[in-house]
């Protein structure tokens, strides 16, 4: 896709390549802007009006080693729509530059993870083969709190389901053991931006391709 042309998802790139990419998806309901780049850790300006996601998204920029900004504006401001679009927009950015670096240089494709946070644990996987699927599966050990931090469990799942929306990647991940909401919900997400770190590296027998043999993302 060319910088300035829009996809059925409602998104404009603003300009993609190797190490960054910027993205505006308008809606009806929201407006998100986002952009994401590799190079020297700065700070990261990060506004989607629920504070927990904003932390999350903060964790995800760590474990990636990506820096991100992501700036959600919405009227009505409601959780579910505001995290998933969220999602959906840093996903279709991180989809852009994955592209260019499948050009450029090859990438692994493909990234899995655990992550920890003191008594709480978590795996996380992702594939980048063009197909949106996102799997959340919760252990019996790892507790069902319903909020964390004042947002519902729920609404930090459609995070993840508009990511691999946004990406056209497939998203497993489990939330194997907590006893805290915080914990075992930051567990997650350090697990996941460990995948994406690990989904980005270069992998020059792959240059042209993506995690599977035929070449192009559905």
């Amino acid at each position: 896709m060319k910088p300035g042309e829009k996809n059925d998802l409602g998104v404009r790139i603003i300009q993609e390549d190797v190490d960054r990419a910027e993205i505006i998806r308008r809606t009806r309901e929201t407006e998100v802007f986002c952009r994401i780049e590799v190079g020297p850790r700065r700070e990261w300006r990060i506004s989607t009006g629920i504070d927990f996601l904003d932390h999350m998204i903060e964790i995800l920029a760590f474990y990636s080693g990506l820096n991100i900004d992501l700036e959600v504006k919405s009227g009505r401001r409601l959780q579910h729509t505001v995290a998933e679009d969220a999602g959906i927009a840093l996903g279709r950015a991180l989809r852009a530059m994955a592209l260019r670096r499948i050009e450029a240089q090859g990438i692994m494709g493909f990234g899995f993870s655990q992550g920890m946070l003191d008594e709480a644990y978590s795996e996380a996987r992702i594939s980048f083969e063009g197909r949106a699927g996102c799997y959340i599966h919760r252990c019996s050990e790892a507790g069902y709190f319903g909020i964390v931090e004042g947002i519902e469990e729920s609404f930090l799942e459609a995070f993840f389901q508009g990511f691999s929306q946004g990406m056209g990647a497939t998203i497993q991940i489990e939330l194997r053991r907590g006893k805290d909401s915080h914990h075992l919900w930051e567990s997650a997400f350090r697990a996941f931006g460990n995948a994406l770190r690990m989904l980005l590296s270069v992998d020059e027998w792959k240059r042209g391709s993506i995690a599977g043999v035929k070449e192009i993302p559905e």
